[in-house]
């Protein structure tokens, strides 16, 4: 078995971060429908949650892209930050929306 060309694991990965920015966008959007419906402190906080969620998944998008573009095998991760503020966001988001009353 032939190891991949130097480049496909860093385009794979620009790939899927554009795939997962219009997810996160379109959770986003039904976030902010439901706190349009319903209004709820709950709602506003899940809203923001969302909101930082879509930042954090927007800014690892861009970075990728741009490290891909610049050096296709670049061997350099992300770092932490990203993802933490992504699952903080997700938990925010998720608690806020099962706490809003129905």
């Amino acid at each position: 078995m032939t190891a991949p060309p130097p480049g496909l694991p860093a385009e794979r990965t620009v790939l899927a971060w554009g795939r997962t920015l219009p997810a996160v966008c379109l959770c986003l959007a039904a976030v902010v429908r439901s706190a349009i419906v319903h209004p709820h402190l709950a709602h506003v906080v899940a809203v923001a949650g969302a909101c930082g969620a879509a930042a954090a998944v927007g800014v690892g998008a861009v970075t990728r892209h741009r490290r891909y573009r610049r050096r296709a095998d670049d061997p350099r991760p992300l770092g932490l930050l990203i993802p933490a503020v992504v699952s903080l966001a997700v938990f925010a988001t998720a608690g806020a929306a099962l706490a809003a009353p129905a």
